[in-house]
C-alpha cells in the first residue's frame, strides 16, 4: 500500500502539475492594507482554492474520493511579509525559515552571486515592493482561437472585486508594459485550424520531463508503472538482472515535498508552531526568467561553424551537436545519455517514433559515464540532477535535493531581446536552503561538483568573467578538447521572491484569526 494523503487539505498544484493540464496561466501578486480585512480576503477565498482531490475522469490519479475539474484551477500562496501583515503571532514567525523571512531579494547574491546582485536593477516595477499574497490562475485553452477559456476573465474580475472590497492591492507593474498581473501560456502550435500547446520554450527545447515523484502522490494502481519510469530515486539493479541491466526506481519520501512528513532522512522538518500552519504546505520558487533568445541563436551560429569545420558534421548537425551536450538532451527531449550521437538519437527516434514508450527519456543514470563523455558533467540537466554520477550507485545526496517543477513560457518567441518573453519558473520543495538554493548556488553558479572551476551551467548560469563550455573527448585519443569560451547571458532574472503554500487548514486559521502558537 502506498502511503494515503489528505487530498482534501492540500493545494493542488503541488501533486498534479497544472501546466501541463492547464496551457495558460495568470499570476496576481496582492498586498495586504489592514491585516483585519486581509484575513476576511483569506476566508473568503479559501473555497475558490483548487484542492489535490482527484477528478473523476483521471486515470493517472485514481482516488476513492473525486472532484470535478474547473475551468480554472486556482492556488494561493504568501510571503514571510505577508504573513506579517495577516498578523501572525511572532512566535509562529519568528521559527519560520531564515532564507523564507530573508526573502528572495535579500538572498540574490548567495543564489548568483554579482551578477544576480545587480540585476535587482532590471526587475519588473511589481517585485521591487514588498509583495505578501501570489494567486495562481491556470485556465483551459479553447482550441479553435487559442485564447484561454472565458472563465479566466470570470475568475479574475471575481478576485479584482474581494480585493476591493477588502482593501487588498493588486500590484501592478508586470513587464515593459507595467500590466496588473503576469500572463504566461505554453507555445502554441496550429493544426488544421485547432490550437495545441506545444511542450517546449523559447530557445526550442521540449521542457518538463522528469519531474520527481514522491510517495503518496500516486494511487496503488499507478505505483509498478513509477517504479519503472525514473524519476524517483534509483534503489539497485532488479534481482537477476545483468550488470548494467533495468534498474528498480522508488518514489522519494513525501517529506521532501510536503512538511508534516518524513523525508529520505527518516526525519520530519523542524517547522513553526502551532504545526498545522505549515503541516502539508511546501514551499515556492516563483522566478521570471527573461530568455535572451536572439544572443542564445547567435552564439549557436558562430559556435556551430567552428565545430563544424573541427568535426565535418554541417553547420545544422554541430548546432544541434552543441545544444544537445550543452543542455543534456537533444531539442525533442531524448536524452545525450542514451543517445550521444547524432546516429544514435536518429535511431532513438527511429525505434520509437509514435509510440507511447516514455521509459528511456527519462530512465538512464550518469554513473557509467563519469567523465562526461555521453553527457559532459557540466551539462544544464546533469547539474541539476546528476543521479548517481557523485557515487557511480545511488546517490543519497541528489536524493535530498530534488525539486518540483511547475515552469510556463510567457511572451512570443523573438530573436529581439528587448522583447517580453521567457519562462515563468515555479519551483517547489520542503527546505529552500536544502533543495533549491543549494541547486541554484553550488550546481548551477558554481562547477567544483561538475570538475568545472568557477564555469556556470552554459544554458542559465551567471556569467562571472570568461564562461565556457568544455567538451571532453577519450583521454587516450591524442584528441584536444573542444572549448566554447565567451558564452553570453542567456536567461536573467526579471523578478520573484519565496511564497509559501499552505494547506487548507492553514488558510481557514489564518482567516479565521484563530493561530495560537502555544
Amino acid at each position: 500500500m502506498t502511503q494515503q494523503l489528505d487530498l482534501a487539505d492540500i493545494q493542488g498544484n503541488i501533486l498534479d502539475d497544472f501546466v501541463s493540464g492547464y496551457p495558460t496561466a495568470r499570476f496576481v501578486l496582492l498586498r495586504v492594507t489592514d491585516a483585519e480585512k486581509g484575513r476576511e480576503f483569506i476566508r473568503n477565498y479559501r473555497s475558490k482554492v483548487t484542492t489535490a482531490l482527484r477528478w473523476g475522469h483521471s486515470k493517472t490519479y485514481a482516488a476513492k474520493i473525486e472532484a470535478t475539474k474547473p475551468q480554472v484551477a486556482i492556488n494561493l500562496g504568501l510571503t514571510y511579509k505577508g504573513f506579517v501583515a495577516l498578523g501572525l503571532a511572532t512566535r509562529t514567525l519568528s521559527r519560520m525559515p531564515a532564507e523564507f523571512i530573508d526573502g528572495m531579494k535579500n538572498r540574490a547574491e548567495i543564489l548568483g552571486g554579482a551578477e544576480e546582485r545587480d540585476s535587482l536593477q532590471r526587475w519588473d516595477p511589481a517585485w521591487k515592493n514588498d509583495v505578501h499574497i501570489l494567486i495562481g490562475l491556470n485556465a483551459l485553452l479553447d482550441p479553435d482561437t487559442g485564447q484561454p477559456v472565458a472563465a479566466l476573465a470570470e475568475e479574475t474580475s471575481y478576485l479584482e472585486s474581494l480585493c476591493e472590497r477588502f482593501q487588498v492591492r493588486i500590484v501592478s507593474g508586470h513587464g515593459k508594459s507595467g500590466a496588473s498581473w503576469q500572463d504566461a501560456s505554453a507555445i502554441l502550435a496550429k493544426y488544421r485550424a485547432t490550437y495545441k500547446p506545444a511542450p517546449v520554450e523559447h530557445f526550442g527545447f521540449v521542457d518538463g520531463i522528469s519531474n520527481p515523484v514522491f510517495e503518496g502522490q500516486f494511487g496503488d494502481a499507478q505505483v509498478d508503472a513509477i517504479m519503472a519510469i525514473g524519476s524517483g530515486k534509483i534503489l539497485a539493479a532488479k534481482p537477476g538482472s545483468p550488470a548494467g541491466g533495468d534498474r528498480r526506481w522508488a518514489p522519494l519520501a513525501t517529506g521532501e515535498f510536503l512538511l508534516g512528513h518524513p523525508d529520505e532522512a527518516q526525519e520530519t522538518a523542524d517547522t513553526t508552531a502551532p504545526v498545522e500552519i505549515m503541516r502539508n504546505g511546501t514551499f515556492l520558487v516563483y522566478r521570471k526568467l527573461h530568455e535572451n533568445v536572439g544572443k542564445f541563436r547567435a552564439f549557436l551560429e558562430t559556435a556551430s561553424q567552428r565545430y563544424a569545420t573541427a568535426t565535418n558534421v554541417s553547420s545544422a548537425e554541430a548546432g544541434e551537436i552543441l545544444k544537445a551536450k550543452m543542455t543534456g538532451r537533444w531539442a525533442d527531449g531524448v536524452p545525450v545519455a542514451v543517445a550521444p550521437t547524432l546516429a544514435e538519437w536518429r535511431a532513438f527516434n527511429a525505434k520509437y517514433a509514435g509510440k507511447d514508450e516514455d521509459r528511456p527519456y527519462v530512465d538512464f543514470v550518469y554513473g557509467d559515464d563519469p567523465e562526461g563523455l555521453k553527457c559532459p558533467v557540466t551539462s544544464h540537466m546533469r547539474r541539476t540532477n546528476p543521479r548517481d554520477g557523485f557515487t557511480g550507485k545511488s546517490s543519497l545526496l541528489n536524493n535530498r535535493r530534488r525539486i518540483l517543477r511547475r515552469g510556463i513560457p510567457y511572451g512570443t518567441t523573438s530573436d529581439d531581446d528587448e522583447e517580453e518573453h521567457g519562462i515563468i519558473f515555479l519551483g517547489m520543495c520542503a527546505s529552500l536552503s536544502r533543495q533549491f538554493e543549494f541547486i541554484q548556488q553550488q550546481w548551477i553558479n558554481y562547477g567544483l561538483d561538475a570538475n568545472a572551476g568557477n564555469d556556470t551551467c552554459p544554458l542559465v548560469g551567471n556569467r562571472a568573467g570568461d564562461a565556457k563550455f568544455v567538451l571532453p573527448v577519450e583521454p587516450d585519443s591524442g584528441e584536444a578538447p573542444f572549448i566554447w569560451s565567451g558564452i553570453p547571458q542567456f536567461v536573467e532574472m526579471r523578478g520573484g521572491e519565496y511564497f509559501f503554500l499552505p494547506s487548507m487548514t492553514a488558510l481557514r486559521m489564518i482567516g479565521m484569526g484563530t493561530i495560537d502558537p502555544t
